[in-house]
């Protein structure tokens, strides 16, 4: 039993009752056990708390969610820190994409995975729109004669809007996607090549077109705050266009700088740097959003994330981030199944030999134990505002409060966390900072890596996307350059 500082408490006579300093709790007397011999323990618990009815509980699975990388995109946007490939010759998307559908193949081979509802698909990147229309009916199909997809899936497909033309958008919607994600950034033509984007205004306005004309029932649209050289009157402006296309929802992203990013290369390392809006600038962008979204009509559901109406929120993320689970297929891509998070390799080529050889293509993968798993919900469940403390003690056999009552209490003294007998909520305030907050609940184990991202300066100087700069150097034309709208297949 975790005692609130992420050590063992003495027993369940003890279950919330601490000395007050969050240590060693207090354990009341008791008369001691009176020993004999006989009776004889077969089972547990005693079966007359065996309950009479709901028989079929012991086949319930949680909610399951597919997710596949994509991670090809026309170039890399300065400030993109994910898995991503632009030289489609040095590393041929055809082999790849024929690896990724080996891999289907491998998982649906197994019968706990082939027979089970899929509730969610996500197809992210890179940019998965940069796939032909061929290709991408393609893995539709792979998915549909491999796996049990329900009839109202949520079918989620990622778009860099230069590479979406009017062909792709239909057929999208032709294979039941169902929630179109467009990465915009800024509707300022001026800001979009500054930070490296590959699309323009136009190309943004098209796309958007494009998903009202053909009734994607979910519209994203992607803002990035915190950008080079933004303004408070060119962010006002993009949340003018923003406001006036009306998506069913919106995320907003703070721009960060990490080690594996062009920009971190070029000298661009942090709030106040060469144009980087300052951590008080980007605070004030954010409250200038939150203000203007909720005076039209926009509900905040998560950090980062705001929708219309609820039938309009993000189905997947609200899985992933409190008992659902997900198979992630494709090169570094994430999973959670059965307690165990798991990775697949994050090198092209292993991971390109393995799935194509019908091998696994996972690299690392850690299984969490109970307290680790109430951790992960705990940590994850915030970022939605809100852990129920009725269900969790139901899944669990503990409150939140009896594992971190300490901290609890102490964000609660702060105005960040509102406690109720029903949920721990975070308070209007502690929405800006959602992330440290949830980090408090990290395992002690987990501490030091919270904010670890990616990768190391040694590291990098060994990676084939970065070399590192001796001395800061500014962004080089060719990283600016905007790129044709849309590249054939």
């Amino acid at each position: 039993m975790n005692n609130g500082n992420g050590h063992g408490g003495t027993g369940a006579a003890a279950s919330s009752r601490t000395n007050g300093n969050g240590h060693d709790p207090v354990v009341p007397e008791v008369a001691p056990l009176a020993l004999k011999r006989g009776g004889f323990i077969a089972g547990y618990p005693p079966f007359e708390y065996l309950e009479l009815e709901n028989h079929d509980k012991m086949w319930d699975k949680p909610r399951f969610g597919l997710y596949l990388h994509l991670p090809y995109c026309r170039k890399r946007c300065t400030f993109c820190f994910y898995k991503v490939y632009t030289n489609r010759h040095l590393l041929p998307m055809e082999d790849y994409l024929a690896a990724l559908h080996r891999e289907i193949e491998l998982y649906g081979a197994r019968p706990e995975l082939k027979a089970r509802p899929v509730n969610t698909v996500y197809f992210g990147g890179g940019t998965p729109t940069t796939l032909s229309v061929e290709q991408m009916r393609a893995l539709a199909d792979k998915l549909r004669e491999t796996f049990n997809i329900t009839p109202d899936v949520e079918w989620t497909v990622e778009g860099e809007p230069g590479t979406l033309d009017e062909e792709r958008a239909i057929n999208l919607r032709e294979i039941g996607v169902t929630r179109l994600s467009l990465g915009v950034q800024s509707f300022n033509d001026d800001l979009l090549a500054r930070n490296g984007r590959s699309h323009g205004v136009s190309h943004a306005l098209r796309a958007v077109g494009y998903a009202r004309n053909l009734k994607f029932p979910v519209l994203n649209i992607d803002l990035m705050s915190g950008m080079i050289d933004e303004t408070p009157e060119t962010w006002d402006a993009s949340l003018d266009t923003l406001i006036g296309i009306k998506p069913e929802h919106v995320s907003i992203y703070r721009m960060e700088v990490y080690k594996n990013t062009l920009l971190y290369n070029a000298g661009f390392t942090g709030p106040g740097v060469g144009g980087i809006p300052t951590d008080a600038q980007e605070l004030v962008q954010w409250h200038r959003a939150v203000e203007r979204l909720e005076g039209a009509g926009y509900t905040q559901v998560a950090g980062h994330a705001f929708i219309l109406k609820p039938e309009h929120n993000h189905v997947q993320r609200g899985d992933n981030w409190s008992t659902g689970e997900l198979l992630g297929m494709g090169v570094s891509s994430f999973s959670y199944l059965n307690g165990v998070v798991f990775q697949n390799s994050s090198k092209w080529d292993e991971y390109v030999g393995n799935a194509s050889a019908g091998r696994s293509a996972v690299k690392r993968s850690v299984r969490l134990s109970s307290k680790g798993i109430m951790g992960r919900e705990m940590v994850l469940g915030l970022k939605l505002f809100r852990v129920d403390r009725v269900a969790f003690q139901a899944r669990h056999g503990f409150d939140p409060t009896d594992l971190y009552g300490p901290r609890i209490s102490q964000l609660e003294r702060e105005g960040l966390l509102h406690v109720t007998p029903e949920a721990i909520e975070l308070t209007r305030r502690a929405r800006d900072y959602v992330d440290i907050i949830c980090a408090v609940f990290y395992l002690p184990e987990h501490q030091d890596k919270r904010f670890a991202r990616f990768a190391t300066e040694d590291e990098l100087e060994d990676s084939s996307v970065l070399d590192i700069a001796a001395a800061p150097i500014t962004l080089s034309a060719s990283m600016l350059t905007p790129q044709p709208a849309v590249v054939a297949p």
